[in-house]
């Protein structure tokens, strides 16, 4: 494993203030990284969603919402939500976030980590799947901004993404399966609790020194999933030969 430096309260006044009002230019740092705690705001991550048809009143259906507010867990603090209703039996739906500053077509060894608020009781059984265990939470780090693109598939017109994030609980090359929706605790229903992931990524800057974060939900459970993101933190490490 290699040893990675992330942000701490010793680092500059200025660095700490570009984290607190969602300022993520690496500063061509060869070693450092960046952490998200959403106190102050959304720090700019862009929700997405994908695998379902486009078409004059498909968002309401599939009743897609995305906020920025208060984690529902007491001391949590505020977080970025998401929430989708999985018609197609393949909605995926998550958050992006740039982040630049680093060196032109350089590869860098990416750490992600991050938390996810969940309500959702292991081994229950649901239509298409468990609301669980049949929902991979997803994580990835692409030099191509992900964006969800009309495509037509099997006659009909639907939203697809521009990267390859997998299919439901399978990797993709662009995304990789790190766990899945259900609670790790079931002796309290209904109440949310948070699930903490990690995933490492080996990723070259595109030519303007960018890289996106992507973080999001795959489902094979046919009905309405809703999560909490917090504490989202990345470092990086220069690992491109001199």
């Amino acid at each position: 494993m290699r040893l990675q430096k992330l942000l701490s309260l010793g680092m500059t006044s200025a660095l700490t203030l570009a984290m607190m009002t969602g300022c993520t230019s690496a500063a061509a740092e060869a070693s450092s990284g960046l952490q998200f705690d959403f106190a102050q705001n959304d720090s700019g991550f862009t929700p997405i969603f994908a695998d379902y048809p486009y078409d004059e009143g498909v968002e309401e259906f599939y009743q897609l919402q995305h906020r920025y507010g208060e984690v529902p867990i007491p001391g949590a603090g505020n977080g970025i939500f998401i929430s989708g209703n999985n018609h197609s039996a393949d909605l995926f739906m998550g958050y992006v976030k740039m982040l630049d500053g680093f060196a032109p077509a350089r590869t860098y060894h990416f750490t992600v980590s991050f938390k996810l608020a969940t309500n959702v009781e292991s081994n229950l059984v649901g239509a298409g799947g468990a609301p669980g265990e049949s929902v991979a939470v997803k994580c990835g780090i692409t030099p191509m901004e992900p964006v969800a693109m009309a495509a037509e598939s099997e006659a009909l017109n639907y939203y697809r993404m521009n990267i390859d994030t997998g299919s439901q609980g399978s990797s993709g090359k662009d995304m990789v399966v790190v766990g899945d929706m259900a609670k790790t605790e079931n002796n309290r229903p209904g109440e949310y609790e948070f699930k903490e992931f990690q995933a490492e990524f080996d990723v070259a800057a595109n030519i303007q020194g960018e890289v996106f974060l992507i973080i999001g939900t795959d489902s094979g459970f046919e009905a309405a999933t809703s999560y909490y993101l917090d504490d989202i933190s990345v470092s990086w490490e220069d690992i491109s030969q001199p």
